[in-house]
């Protein structure tokens, strides 16, 4: 059943390893590094968030915490005011205590293997994946969205559709296959963010056209690349305001509600939110970032 889907990509995987050779992103800064700590945080980083807004947060805070032990020993507001920017702050915040894990409990040694990996708090199965293919050059699943499209549009007939479980298997026989995890993985990332995208894919241009299962199929209608809701004026805007202004010091409620163009019943869910995630605590009517976890 699977056998011609894998010849398929088969064939595709040399094609998109030449177009990666001339059209990939090969100087984003996590691809130029094997620290596994520095794939980490560019990897959560990542997440939910564009690479072009990345690249410079990235920078700052590999100069600011350079290697996971000093990130382990630096203050949550400290790693919280560098991620300032990104958004969605919990993510620093399960760095920061993975960071403290791994000095406590692994002498400062992100594991080295796929199982090891999957046993921190926080690491799932994609992120481990990429800190071996990315980190350590060894094959292990690593399916994002775009790998995920690619491979399930060059091997399956869009109108017969794919199970996740034909796509880790094809994923995994291809990484196996490759002479570099790390370049394979890089490329299929960066066809999928460019030619073989979510909405209009680039497919007249395409040199895989010849081979595709699902050449000149309509664009995927649900996809995860779809339009993100509005942000401005958002719990998740109010979360960020109030972030902003306890890194400047302590707050009272009445002074976090007198922050320009909040409204005062999303400020609550923020401030309540917030205080569930252990992010801040309330002190009376003060509101306080937290240190601890």
């Amino acid at each position: 059943m699977i056998s011609t889907p894998i010849r398929r990509l088969s064939r595709a995987q040399k094609m998109i390893l030449s177009w990666y050779s001339i059209n990939g992103r090969q100087g984003l800064p996590w691809r130029t590094t094997r620290d596994p700590y520095r794939v980490l945080v560019s990897e959560l980083m990542l997440q939910q968030t564009q690479v072009s807004r990345v690249i410079p947060k990235y920078a700052a805070f590999i100069a600011d915490f350079p290697t996971i032990q000093s990130l382990a020993d630096a203050e949550r507001t400290a790693v919280l005011r560098r991620w300032q920017g990104l958004g969605y702050n919990n993510r620093a915040v399960r760095l920061h205590a993975l960071a403290k894990l791994v000095r406590d409990e692994y002498g400062g040694r992100i594991p080295r293997d796929y199982e090891g990996l999957r046993k921190l708090p926080g690491i799932g199965p994609y992120t481990a994946g990429a800190i071996m293919g990315f980190a350590y050059d060894s094959p292990a699943p690593c399916v994002d969205v775009n790998i995920q499209r690619v491979i399930a549009r060059i091997g399956w007939d869009a109108k017969r559709g794919v199970s996740h479980d034909e796509i880790a298997e094809a994923a995994l026989r291809l990484v196996t296959a490759s002479r570099s995890p790390h370049e394979w993985h890089s490329a299929l990332m960066d066809f999928g963010s460019t030619v073989c995208t979510a909405k209009n894919p680039g497919c007249a241009s395409c040199g895989l056209r010849g081979i595709c299962a699902s050449k000149g199929a309509r664009g995927d209608e649900n996809d995860a690349s779809a339009p993100q809701s509005r942000f401005s004026g958002s719990v998740r805007w109010h979360r960020g305001q109030v972030l902003r202004a306890l890194l400047q010091g302590p707050k009272t409620v009445q002074e976090l509600q007198s922050i320009k163009s909040a409204d005062k019943e999303l400020l609550q869910e923020a401030i309540a939110a917030m205080e569930r995630e252990r992010l801040i605590k309330l002190r009376g009517m003060r509101v306080i970032l937290r240190n601890d976890g």
